[in-house]
């Protein structure tokens, strides 16, 4: 074997050995990159009424991924867009079992179950989607409290923010709703937690 066949054969196994390195590097990035964000909180005990009139518990959280925001439906401007998203989302992932929307309404008194029912009417397509009421100030507390986010001078006042709540009910990360660029990354995180469970 001459020279120049030795260094092929070479050549073509240190590119062989790198291709492997740099998949099993994107691989392991990719599988990490939900875990790098770390827990932020376990969601608090709380207990909401949905627009059909059923108590809804945060033991609903268990064992699924969960997208939370806050919102009102006299709302024109940015709720409108944050509901527009997670109507988007809840298409993009129809055909999974392992996610579930919930809208928390900051305006309690206007925003009755038959008012909520009808926004879920104009937004939801599936029955993983739940727009909640309850006392205002346990909303506030459950606002500022369990997700971190500021519910000052409410209804309008209320976080713009969409919370991840991963299968153990731990809050993942935040995301602006109204940012489609905040929308794809929320989508791409819940495909990884999806395939982390």
């Amino acid at each position: 074997m001459n020279k120049l066949s030795k260094r092929i054969i070479i050549l073509f196994f240190t590119i062989v050995t790198l291709g492997f390195i740099g998949l099993f590097v994107i691989d392991k990035a990719a599988n990490s990159r939900i875990n790098n964000i770390g827990v932020i909180s376990t969601v608090p005990n709380f207990s909401l009424i949905n627009f059909d009139g059923k108590e809804i518990t945060s033991s609903i959280l268990n064992d699924k991924i969960t997208i939370v925001n806050f919102m009102f439906t006299q709302c024109e401007d940015a709720c409108i867009v944050m509901s527009e998203n997670l109507s988007l989302l809840q298409e993009r992932f129809s055909q999974s079992n392992d996610i579930q929307f919930l809208s928390i309404t900051t305006d309690p008194e206007f925003d009755s179950k038959e008012v909520l029912s009808d926004y879920n009417k104009k937004y939801s397509n599936k029955n993983n989607w739940f727009f909640l009421r309850g006392d205002l100030i346990d909303i506030i507390n459950l606002s500022e409290k369990g997700f971190f986010l500021s519910a000052k001078l409410l209804p309008a006042g209320h976080s713009t923010r969409f919370i991840l709540v991963d299968q153990n009910n731990q809050i993942r990360k935040y995301y602006e709703g109204t940012v489609d660029a905040n929308i794809y990354e929320l989508q791409s995180d819940i495909v990884t937690l999806i395939n982390q469970m």
